[in-house]
């Protein structure tokens, strides 16, 4: 088994102790450079330590060609901390370094390049000759021609950038299978990958591509620039765990439950009871999620027990359902459960108040009504709009004092039935919202709405769809006890 230890690469690898000379270098490097104007910038910390850093681009141009004269004055304190770590625990010294180094040349033009901020220059694949002669004083001449390798992501035109989190896991997803192919690296390593420098998105794609395509086993070797002696190696399966815990958060924000189920199942908790309580809340989360609401309000015992058997609570499950699903961007079913919420809650009305007035499929009536048509009838539908029909019969609804039901009996039916004819009509949030005779993109008058159509029904006096919904707790119980499980 080989020991082998990957560094990304960034701007704080290497730093200047003076910036002596710059003038100099930067009167020979000025075109090369894009007359950009870089100087050292003062890099001072609370330790009253002075250092100078430069965009990694830039240091490599100005000083790769010129080791020998300035290599007193460039310092590498992340560098210095993991190298005193391998000597101190000499069996985790490296048989192999491989050092991951980007360049965006391909995605900049020279208009890019001449603004100094341009990420262009924070690349550092030109400070492969400087690194290499590091690694050289570090681990001897033959170490460092024979088993030092530079990896290099490189975008190609017409693509983004390396802070792009999606398109640089597919370049360091490649990478990793090129040093495989090439033998650099092979599944019975031990890996230890130090990560701190680059961007973010090169940081995270690296911790998970090896953690993915190599395994638990995998360690993390992490210092601070600031002070050395903090430099540790963390087991990778403490790493995975809590990569898995900021999934969960995620895939909580998105009420994806049965994906948090799976990630719950795989991680090893310090006590049973944390683990069960976890499933227990994503048991009930799943059946209401699979609109199973009996069985949801079964498993959560107590006080939902007796929520449940009320006639109306269903309704508000619905109604917070097609809340969760238009998070989600699932217009279709938020369409869906938040009509479904109200025509459901209107025929449990019938059947809780006026059964005895149901016949069949019908709903007959004392005295004729009149239809919007005009047509007069004396039984109406116990489906569909006849069920809001009977609410004005036997309870009345004003216009105008009863604006969010009326609007729903009398417009929102109708489109309704011709959306869901043509499913097309529903293809972003908005389209919800004029389904609703919500014309200015507001969820929060939705809603209401929703909302106000339940409790005008029900006659209970819910301030929110949230306030209704036994979920809606599940939830916020959900969110503790993973925000109690990262704070350990």
């Amino acid at each position: 088994m080989s020991v082998v230890w990957i560094v990304t690469t960034g701007n704080s690898d290497v730093k200047l102790i003076d910036d002596n000379g710059w003038g100099d270098l930067l009167g020979k490097k000025g075109e090369q450079l894009y007359y950009c104007g870089f100087s050292p910038s003062d890099d001072s910390d609370d330790s009253n330590v002075t250092l100078f850093t430069l965009p990694a681009r830039v240091m490599g141009i100005a000083y790769g060609d010129a080791i020998e004269t300035y290599w007193e004055r460039l310092t590498f304190p992340l560098l210095d901390g993991f190298c005193q770590e391998f000597k101190t625990d000499k069996k985790n010294k490296p048989d192999r370094i491989i050092v991951l180094l980007t360049d965006q040349e391909a995605i900049f033009d020279d208009y890019s390049r001449g603004h100094s901020d341009s990420p262009y220059w924070q690349d550092t694949y030109t400070l492969q000759p400087i690194l290499k002669h590091y690694f050289t004083q570090v681990f001897g001449e033959k170490f460092a021609n024979e088993k030092l390798e530079f990896s290099v992501l490189k975008p190609q035109q017409g693509t983004d950038g390396l802070d792009d989190w999606d398109a640089t896991l597919t370049l360091v997803k490649a990478e990793l299978a090129r040093w495989e192919e090439n033998k650099w690296i092979s599944k019975s390593d031990l890996v230890i990958v130090s990560h701190q420098a680059g961007t973010p998105a090169i940081s995270s794609a690296v911790q998970l591509t090896c953690l993915i395509r190599l395994g638990k086993k995998v360690e993390f070797l992490v210092s601070s620039e600031l002070d050395p002696d903090r430099t540790r190696i963390l087991k990778g399966s403490s790493y995975f765990e809590t990569l898995q815990f900021k999934k969960l958060k995620d895939l909580l924000d998105r009420h994806d439950y049965s994906g948090m189920t799976s990630i719950v199942e795989e991680i090893n908790f310090e006590g049973y009871e944390i683990k069960s309580r976890l499933l227990h809340l994503l048991k009930l989360a799943n059946f209401w999620n699979a609109v199973e609401f009996e069985k949801f309000a079964t498993a959560m015992g107590g006080a939902a027990t007796s929520r449940s058997k009320e006639w109306w609570w269903s309704a508000y499950e619905s109604a917070y359902l097609a809340v969760v699903r238009l998070k989600q961007e699932n217009t279709v079913e938020a369409m869906f459960h938040s009509f479904r919420a109200v025509e459901g809650l209107l025929s449990m009305w019938c059947d809780e108040f006026h059964f005895d007035k149901k016949e069949g499929k019908k709903i007959k009536l004392s005295s004729e009504f009149t239809l919007p048509s005009g047509n007069k009838t004396r039984y109406l539908n116990a489906y569909g709009q006849g069920l809001y029909f009977a609410l004005v019969v036997f309870k009345g609804v004003d216009a105008n004092l009863d604006a969010d039901i009326w609007n729903f009996g009398n417009k929102v039916f109708d489109k309704r039935n011709e959306l869901f004819h043509k499913l097309e009509g529903l293809q972003d949030r908005n389209s919800v919202f004029k389904a609703w005779e919500i014309f200015n993109d507001s969820e929060e008058e939705w809603k209401t709405r929703v909302l106000n159509c339940l409790n005008f029904i029900s006659q209970e006096e819910f301030k929110s769809i949230e306030e209704a919904s036994l979920m809606s707790q599940v939830h916020k119980d959900l969110e503790e006890v993973i925000k109690a499980i990262s704070s350990y």
